[in-house]
């Protein structure tokens, strides 16, 4: 964990009486411990794999997350043939810049270190 569950005790408890700085204190706690574990991850990924094969899956993940948000959530207004379109055009848009990342590193991966 990032932090021990008496600092998180005292911390909360530190604050106001009428409990509007202490959920503020405890959500602020949730989201930074959140925060690094969401980084540890991302590095844990990135030096497992390559930077690239991050950005894409990290490409694609946001693609997915975009059509189940917009499947499962909802409200969107009316979906209307612009709003599709829209959505569509987004992730289009984030696939080809992940190709075409991907295809620049592979070009780039038998040039040498100081090639950029």
């Amino acid at each position: 964990m990032c932090m021990q569950p008496q600092a998180i005790i005292v911390a909360f408890h530190s604050h106001a009486a009428d409990g509007t700085l202490n959920e503020v204190t405890l959500w602020l706690m949730v989201i930074a411990c959140m925060e690094f574990l969401l980084m540890g991850t991302l590095t844990l990924c990135t030096q497992t794999n390559s930077a690239l094969t991050t950005t894409v899956v990290g490409v694609l993940k946001g693609t997915l997350a975009v059509a189940l948000g917009f499947v499962l959530l909802g409200g969107v207004g009316p979906t209307t043939t612009t709003n599709i379109m829209g959505i569509t055009f987004n992730c289009l848009g984030g696939v080809w810049y992940a190709f075409a990342k991907y295809r620049e590193g592979k070009s780039n991966s038998g040039k040498g270190f100081n090639s950029a």
